[in-house]
């Protein structure tokens, strides 16, 4: 197999995407790529600092490319909500998500604000809803349906905790370090932006809205979704809007609109998606006409929603890349025969503790033989 990519943002991403209120600390130190690899993983989000700390915890020496920076992709700019299993339902071996994400950080000492006192599922025109929310989207009622299992974490330190982890266990990891083209002569082969060849044993791709840059796949669907964030806002105001609680929240219908509180108080709103053409999502700009639109609209929303955010001042919007499978579960699965390269991906919203378990099963599966869910498995 052999496949031309653009490579990952040629661009600086915070000047074509927002900047989110929050950062990756993580320096990476400095560390020459060697020409063979045992394990190379594709990708410096949840799911290849996932994999890459798994694998080498096993003792397995892998070696983590990521195209830009540490989390300069979705799981730095995702907006933190965790949730339970996938956006498919509960699967087999993804149950315990939430439960694993809070195993990891509590045995790797990483510190992300990780609260999981449960999600509120909200709704239009709720009958007879208690109005903890007293919200009105639009025309519409908006009320808290029920508490599902889950919460919020700060995006920016779980993937600083993640790259902390992996190279303390013994991975590498190699920033700016872009993948143009995966072959098989006949073991994989990772030829980088500079022309460089790079042999492996195994290859997992942890690409998640750019996997079909290196894969090609008919039923993935990238996109660019949205977010803002307020200034710091007060306790009275949080008490005033239904949030004292700073549970986290999302709909359960249309239009679909999600939101948390920070640690330092301030609101976190995000909903809209922009496609490309090409499915290239470092082409989209915050600037364009599109993306400027969709912002717009959710700031004019979340102003909407209560008279104490009509004049609510947002000093962060940013987008985020994000992918959908048509029809089916996430992918998390092998791609050909041979068994040499492993696909995760698609995870449609949910994926702060998904990615992370899915990292785990892929390095299971690598280090020790594990066999991958069925439902993860390539399509045809």
């Amino acid at each position: 197999m052999e496949k031309r990519v653009a490579p990952a943002p040629a661009r600086d991403v915070e000047q074509a995407w927002g900047v989110p209120p929050w950062r990756v600390a993580t320096r990476v130190p400095a560390a020459a790529l060697p020409d063979r690899v045992d394990v190379a993983v594709v990708g410096g989000g949840f799911t290849g600092l996932s994999a890459a700390y798994h694998l080498a915890r096993a003792g397995v020496p892998v070696a983590l490319l990521e195209a830009g920076r540490i989390g300069a992709g979705a799981s730095g700019r995702t907006g933190g909500i965790v949730l339970e299993g996938t956006a498919t339902g509960p699967l087999d071996r993804v149950t315990d998500c939430v439960d694993g994400l809070a195993r990891l950080a509590a045995e790797a000492a990483i510190d992300c604000d990780l609260q999981l006192d449960g999600c509120w599922e909200i709704a239009h025109a709720v009958p007879g809803g208690s109005r903890v929310l007293a919200w009105s989207d639009g025309d519409a009622a908006v009320d808290v349906v029920e508490t599902v299992p889950g919460g919020s974490v700060d995006p920016g330190a779980l993937v600083s905790g993640l790259a902390d982890a992996a190279l303390a266990a013994g991975a590498s990891v190699h920033e700016t370090t872009p993948v143009a083209t995966l072959a098989r002569e006949p073991s994989p082969i990772l030829v980088l932006a500079d022309g460089r060849r790079v042999r492996c044993g195994r290859v997992v791709l942890a690409l998640n809205a750019y996997t079909p840059a290196l894969v090609p796949l008919r039923t993935f669907t990238p996109a660019l979704t949205y977010a803002i964030a307020t200034v710091p806002v007060d306790e009275a105001l949080l008490a005033a809007i239904g949030l004292a609680a700073r549970r986290p929240f999302y709909t359960i219908d249309l239009p679909y609109l999600w939101g948390r509180v920070t640690t330092d108080r301030r609101l976190i709103f995000g909903a809209g998606l922009s496609f490309d053409a090409a499915a290239d999502l470092t082409r989209l700009d915050l600037t364009q006409a599109g993306p400027a639109v969709a912002l717009a609209r959710l700031e004019e929303r979340v102003r909407g929603l209560h008279p104490q955010l009509a004049s609510i001042r947002i000093e962060h919007r940013w987008g985020g890349p994000i992918a959908f499978l048509r029809d089916r579960p996430p992918l998390l699965g092998w791609y050909g025969e041979s068994r040499d390269v492993l696909v995760s991906g698609g995870y449609a919203g949910h994926g702060v503790a998904l990615s992370v378990r899915a990292g785990a099963l892929a390095a299971a599966a690598i280090a020790g033989g594990a066999t991958l869910p069925p439902w993860g498995a390539l399509p045809d």
